[in-house]
Order: structure tokens, then sequence, then C-alpha cells
């Protein structure tokens, strides 16, 4: 019976340390890279408006952070279409 307590433990440990990492993963893994690259490859030049723009477009703390990103970027020449799909990508 005793073993049986400890190999219950152990499969849960180990389960544990499989499911965790997964759960507390962030939901997305884009980045503001991800959106700078976005707009690169659409031949945009990737200057200080466009990194801070997108900057503001990862920062997963700040609610607004899409709508603030989309404004930062149309603000800076993007054409609309891309800088909602960049934004997506932040």
């Amino acid at each position: 019976m005793k073993k049986m307590k400890l190999a219950g433990g152990v499969m849960a440990a180990a389960l544990a340390a499989v499911v965790l990492p997964i759960v507390v993963a962030s939901p997305a893994s884009a980045d503001q890279g991800d959106c700078q690259l976005y707009l690169y490859d659409r031949g945009y030049i990737v200057g200080p408006k466009v990194e801070s723009a997108c900057k503001t477009g990862a920062n997963y703390s700040n609610p607004g952070r899409w709508i603030q990103c989309y404004w930062g970027l149309t603000a800076a020449g993007v054409r609309e279409v891309d800088a909602a799909g960049a934004c997506n990508s932040a």
C-alpha cells in the first residue's frame, strides 16, 4: 500500500511537470519582433516610430495596447491594413 502511494505521488509530480508549463505559458508567443518583421516583409522601413508602436502592441499589461499600436503605426505612415496585421502579430 505504501508503494502505491509513493507511485501515485511520483506520477502526480511527473504530470505536474509536464502540464504546468503548458498552463502557465502565454496564450500567444508573438512579440515586438513579430510586429516589426511583419512590416519589414511588406516593404516598410522599421525605424524608431515603428519600433515604439510595436513595443506598445506587445505590452500585455496594457489593455489598450492594440489600438495604441495601430494609431502609432498609422501615424508613422503604415497603411491601415498593414498596421492591423502588424498589431495582431505583436
